[in-house]
């Protein structure tokens, strides 16, 4: 009975996933399958997942939807082992019932997959071809290959070759179908997503900018290129893989006490009046000697375009932002309908690449960068604290941007120290940068033109070297007047915060 039912799930599995891939690709259903291996890959610890991914690249992910068909199989096993304790068919037709519904229900809900037409389009063929395939009168099906080996010996004696081929070759359909399903399962998954990540890490023209003028000769060799190229920007995931998003099928999502309110395309954004304008993104995992940082030009569109606020429900604290990843954070409701937020479809002139959230990430400039959500996919009104990724690993809530400042050169000219790098303070900005040698005294620097309240400010100052000097020291103001720390705060919790200070080796 163990080996029938493992093929009878097994064939019922395969069978049910023909018309849900045909929705998949003529309707743009969901996959079950997809939703089951990004909560494996999700789940899967650190140190499993790097060496996975190590070991077989690409095939990482088609790997983990095999998992999703193991899993799905093992849903209809269930039922189709306890149905087999009963002969009649509608006895077996009500275990099966009843057994699949909670099954079904419970899928759906622990793996997050909510489409209906592709539910009924896997589970409804699946259970059928369940329920015929183990009929008992399905004789040759049920006969194992020690029995279908001796009746096809007795049809060869008896000078019935083509009887006993037919028997053998019914035998053998069973495994070939699964293996051959397993296998094929995995290669669509391996083509679709390097096809969608060609696509996602391909971006194509959006948008005009250029860079403000003095911007290319401001402090030249003292500090780091205003515009960060994408290329360069820095980039930090959670993930194993990171999403490659269909835009054809994507949907941005905006709930309402759990109800989806606005659901809006990729095309829709797309045709939408965008605002352009530059922004700094810092990451919270930046230790005082770390730079993970960049400033890049963005268009985006403000959220007040997409859901009017007069739509959030009464009591409504936070606006919950959720990428494809599973990785949310929220922010408070009068700063998410602000003008610093907007969500982000293009970045330094074309469309989003794959590692930097295609097609929509968040931009927040007030707060460290995990509060920026990649990949989005929903958003939606809370009245309770919302506690995201990060939250529950124990950062703060309220993540916002230390007042930080960087030395990029040091650079001796006669008797002079020449000077460069950056100051940023969020959408605080940035009023005053000082430099001192040493313990001397704090001496001003010129700043660079404030380009966006959101961006970075250069900077460059001269200085007199001093004989044995050791070190190069430099501190910023932000826009409320207040100094960055001269007390270094670790990075956890809150992110981390210090002096700036650069040994001098010339």
């Amino acid at each position: 009975m163990f080996k029938k039912t493992i093929r009878d799930s097994s064939v019922a599995t395969l069978i049910g996933l023909v018309p849900h891939y045909l929705s998949f690709y003529f309707a743009g259903t969901p996959l079950l399958t997809e939703s089951i291996a990004e909560w494996i890959m999700k789940n899967t610890p650190s140190a499993w997942a790097l060496w996975l991914l190590g070991w077989m690249g690409p095939w990482a992910k088609p790997f983990a939807v095999t998992g999703g068909l193991f899993v799905l199989g093992f849903c209809l096993w269930i039922p189709s082992m306890l149905s087999y304790w009963r002969n009649r068919k509608y006895e077996r037709f009500v275990i099966l019932a009843v057994l699949a519904i909670p099954a079904i229900l419970t899928i759906h809900r622990f793996f997050d997959y909510h489409s209906a037409r592709g539910a009924w389009m896997f589970w409804a063929p699946a259970l059928i071809t369940l329920f015929l395939v183990g009929k008992p009168h399905l004789e040759l099906l049920d006969e194992d290959w020690g029995e279908a080996s001796d009746y096809a010996l007795q049809f060869i004696g008896k000078g019935k070759p083509r009887r006993a081929f037919m028997k053998l070759a019914a035998k053998a359909a069973i495994p070939a179908l699964m293996g051959g399903g397993v296998a094929l399962v995995a290669v669509e998954s391996y083509l679709r997503e390097a096809a969608l990540a060609k696509r996602a890490a391909s971006p194509v023209s959006l948008f005009s900018f250029e860079e403000p003028a003095g911007a290319a000769t401001f402090a030249p060799g003292l500090t780091r290129a205003w515009l960060t190229p994408t290329e360069k920007f820095y980039r930090m995931s959670k993930n194993a893989v990171d999403p490659a998003i269909d835009p054809r099928t994507w949907r941005l999502d905006i709930k309402s006490d759990d109800r989806v309110i606005r659901s809006y395309s990729y095309e829709e954004l797309l045709a939408m009046k965008r605002e352009i304008r530059p922004v700094t993104l810092r990451c919270i995992s930046n230790t005082l000697q770390s730079d993970l940082m960049g400033n890049a030009v963005w268009a985006g569109i403000p959220l007040s375009q997409l859901v009017d606020r007069k739509q959030a429900p009464p009591g409504t604290i936070a606006i919950v932002f959720e990428g494809v990843d599973g990785h949310g954070d929220s922010l408070p409701l009068d700063y998410a309908f602000g003008e610093e937020t907007i969500l982000a479809l293009g970045m330094n002139g074309r469309t989003l690449s794959r590692k930097h959230g295609f097609p929509v990430r968040m931009l927040c400039p007030r707060y460290y960068g995990f509060k920026n959500i990649k990949w989005l996919k929903e958003i939606r009104f809370t009245s309770e604290p919302y506690s995201g990724t990060y939250q529950k690993m124990g950062y703060m809530r309220d993540a916002v941007v230390h007042t930080m400042s960087t030395i990029d050169e040091v650079r001796r000219e006669g008797d002079r120290l020449l000077v460069g790098g950056v100051a940023f303070a969020g959408s605080r900005g940035i009023r005053q940068v000082q430099v001192r040698i040493d313990d001397g005294d704090w001496k001003d620097a010129e700043i660079e033109a404030a380009f966006s309240p959101y961006s970075w400010r250069r900077y460059r100052a001269a200085l007199e070297a001093t004989p044995g000097a050791r070190q190069v020291q430099a501190r910023a103001m932000d826009g409320n007047g207040t100094w960055q720390s001269e007390k270094e705060i670790p990075m956890f919790p809150g992110g981390v915060a210090g002096p700036t200070v650069r040994k001098l080796s010339i």
